[in-house]
This record gives C-alpha cells, structure tokens and sequence, in this order.
C-alpha cells in the first residue's frame, strides 16, 4: 500500500507542469494529456475552498482517457501566488480564464466543472468565456445564500498540536463538513486535508455565504449541469439539494441535475465513478 504523500507523487508524475502570471504572481497548472486522440473540448476543473488541485485526484486518470484534463491551484490556494484586491468571484474568475488562454489559446473551447468554491468562481468563468466554455458543471456548490449551510468545524490545528493531534482534527473536519461515509475517510483524505489547510493562504468562507452563484445562474449560456451529494453537510438535507434542482431548472429549463446517494460535499472523492460519468456525459 504507497503512501499518500507516495499516491499523490504518483499522480502528478503523469502531468505535465505549466505555470501562468497574473499581476502579483504565478498559477500553478497541471495538464493531464489524454491517452488517446481526444474526443472532444479540454475539460478545465477548479477546485474547492481551502483546497486545491488534489481534489480531483480520484478524477483525473479516468478523465484523461478521453480528454485533455487542465487543473490548478487557486490564487491564495495550494502553489500558486496571492489572491491580489479585490477579493470578488470575477476577479478570480478573470485570473483563471487569463492564465488558460496563456497556456491553452484565447480561442481554445472548453468544457468546465467546479467544485464548492470553485463552482462560483466556474460560474463567473462560463459567463467571461461566452461561447467558448461548451458545458458548465458545479459540484456541491456554494454561493446559494437561502440554502447554503455554514457547518462548524473544529478550530484547525496550531503549531503546538502533535501529529496526532492534527489527525484527529482533520479526520473529524473531514466528517462533519466533505465526506459522508465514514470509511471514505482514508488516510489519502486526511493527508490531503491537512496539507491543503498548511498551504492555503486565502480565505474563502466568507464569499461562499453570498448569493452570487445563484444570481449569475440564469446568465450562464454553457450547457448547464448540477451534482451534488445527498448527503452534502452544506446542502441542508434532502429537500435542500431538491430546491437546487428547481434553481438550475428555473435558471437554464433543460439543464441537467444529478442527486447522488450516500455521498457528501466531496462527491467526487467519495463517488468517482459517477462524477467522472456525468462529467464525460458530454462526448
């Protein structure tokens, strides 16, 4: 069995390493070539809050089997550089769509997903790039006030907590707030948890309590797609996840919706298989 710090070593090995400006400092990009002659658009996929490229590491082999895969740490997140003012979802959403066209081409057309977090800053991004961006899939999405559930967390982890200590807390984060089934709480997660929570640099709750993707939803003309976990501790049950149905219908009627069962926020983590399913359900 390799270690996590081994597993992630592994998969980045099968990535080629690109990195963008932007004022104030640098993205850090992975590019995952497809394995055979791509079938359709690159897939470009963000990441959550207080996360970063990792969270889609349970993705991306299977992704690239068809596909083009582009991934990145956010600004403030993982490798990149500092979220430079203002702190606003279209400023992010300028800087990835900027830092893609460095690397990809201006007139590259793409498909999109984003998780949590990274589903506001995608929704932004599918209104920036028009025509260009073919399908726009948000993942546990936040940025849906009337709905949205802030789950409390244990405070993170300070320097003179012992390894031990730090596990424990990241393990019980990890229950309450990404993860449903409990033994989908593997060692893997927990090491990525930890190692994200050490690197972030930008704080994104607070963005994530607005109402912004709700708003910019019917401004979306990408294809529009919803997954969400039935299970998501930020969805607020059942019910919950349904009226997000009814928002995606209302915002784009034809839009896809998909409520996967026994699986929490990190839906992607826990339920790989039918993620990578709708996410290549475009081909």
């Amino acid at each position: 069995m390799r270690s996590p710090t081994q597993q992630v070593d592994d998969a980045l090995a099968k990535a080629e390493i690109h990195h963008s400006e932007y004022a104030g400092g640098q993205l850090y990009w992975q590019r995952w070539t497809a394995r055979h002659a791509p079938t359709a658009a690159p897939l470009l996929l963000l990441h959550g809050g207080f996360g970063a490229w990792n969270h889609w590491i349970r993705n991306v082999d299977t992704l690239r089997q068809q596909r083009d895969v582009w991934t990145l740490d956010l600004p403030g997140l993982g490798r990149s550089g500092d979220m430079p003012e203002p702190h606003t979802i279209a400023h992010f959403a300028h800087i990835v769509l900027g830092g893609f066209n460095q690397l990809a081409g201006r007139d590259q057309p793409f498909a999109l997903a984003g998780f949590s977090f990274g589903a506001m800053i995608a929704g932004e991004l599918a209104v920036l790039a028009g025509a260009r961006c073919r399908r726009c899939t948000l993942i546990g999405a936040v940025g849906i006030s009337d709905v949205h559930v802030q789950v409390d967390l244990l405070p993170l982890p300070t320097a003179e907590s012992s390894p031990e200590q730090a596990e424990s807390i990241h393990h019980e984060n990890l229950q309450r707030l990404m993860l449903h089934k409990p033994d989908a709480i593997d060692d893997l997660a927990v090491h990525l948890h930890g190692d994200n929570l050490a690197r972030h640099h930008f704080r994104s709750r607070r963005l994530a309590a607005t109402n912004q993707l709700a708003e910019c939803l019917p401004h979306i003309p990408a294809k529009l797609v919803g997954i969400w976990g039935i299970e998501d501790a930020t969805a607020g049950g059942h019910q919950a996840v349904e009226a997000r149905r009814l928002l995606f219908q209302q915002a784009q009627p034809g839009s896809e919706f998909h409520a996967v069962p026994d699986a929490g926020h990190w839906v992607m983590y826990e339920a790989p298989d039918r993620v990578n399913q709708v996410l290549l359900g475009d081909l």
